[in-house]
């Protein structure tokens, strides 16, 4: 789309949500003759939304107009955009689309969650938040990338893990890349969520842990997904290549199913895959001990 079409389409988005929305719903008590328009004038949009007539004219007009975020949200109010809309009119007026809503840290997982990641029966699969705290995983994750607990404060958080957790420093081949492709994950949702408290509290806590994490964090590398292949020791499957996958979920960000693909390369046994034998009633391989606060 060029900038003349991108006008066009603002423009007619404009007057759409103009015209749906009336004077009762935004607090106008009109009264007087029958009114031409059924939904709001030009003058009272600009009103409401603190800006001049003309340059909101202009605007539903087409014309080649830089558009602040101010604005953006000025007009957002007095449509009552909803979260789509809202990232709609920001890409049409080229500004960046606003971040998503994130999910409520805290709370408890939906239930789906539990069913989606269940539905990967051969491949490592976990559902993690903004924080990286996992959230759920399938039977396959803890045979793969270690056990996962309920107990200490941050043993399912995958930085944490990652940072303080000598078993899983000695699984990854490549330890230091993968840890700085984490974190510098990692540091997107930080700048996402600096409101959050939980991030300060983290993060001071995971500096007096590791001193690599001290190192790096200062660094402030900034990577948006986790994708490519990690190679892990496993001790019953041997040497693995694993390539990892991100998908999130459109409600929120933050919010990703992350699944773990074995690659052509991989040498060792696959767990999960026909031939490894999973112990008891799939007890984990791995019995690792966090140090989690």
């Amino acid at each position: 789309m060029n900038d003349e079409q991108r006008h066009k389409e603002l423009a007619k988005f404009l007057k759409t949500h103009r015209l749906r929305i009336s004077p009762q719903d935004v607090g106008l008590n009109y009264v007087g003759p029958k009114r031409r328009t059924s939904g709001l004038r030009r003058e009272e949009v600009a009103v409401l939304s603190g800006i001049s007539l003309p340059w909101y004219t202009a605007l539903e007009q087409g014309r080649d107009i830089r558009v602040s975020e101010q604005i953006l949200e000025s007009l957002v109010r007095t449509f009552k955009l909803d979260r789509d809309e809202r990232i709609y009119l920001y890409t049409l007026a080229n500004q960046r689309p606003p971040l998503l809503p994130v999910l409520n840290p805290g709370t408890a997982a939906p239930p789906s969650f539990q069913i989606i990641v269940d539905q990967f029966a051969d491949f490592p699969a976990f559902i993690s938040d903004q924080r990286w705290n996992i959230l759920a995983w399938n039977r396959v994750a803890p045979l793969v990338i270690g056990s996962f607990s309920s107990g200490e404060k941050y043993c399912n958080n995958m930085i944490w893990r990652m940072f303080t957790m000598k078993e899983i420093r000695l699984m990854y081949v490549h330890w230091e890349r993968v840890a700085k492709n984490l974190l510098a994950q990692f540091r997107t949702y930080y700048a996402r969520n600096m409101g959050d408290p939980w991030y300060g509290e983290f993060i001071a806590a995971l500096s007096e842990q590791s001193a690599e994490f001290r190192e790096w964090w200062i660094d402030h590398d900034v990577r948006c997904e986790l994708t490519g292949a990690v190679e892990i020791v496993h001790p019953k499957g041997g040497r693995l290549q694993l390539e990892a996958h991100e998908f999130y979920r459109c409600e929120d960000q933050g919010t990703a199913l992350t699944v773990y693909i074995p690659t052509q390369k991989t040498d060792g046994k696959y767990p999960g895959s026909e031939g490894v034998v999973i112990e008891g009633h799939g007890r984990v391989f791995f019995d690792y001990k966090c140090t989690g606060r």
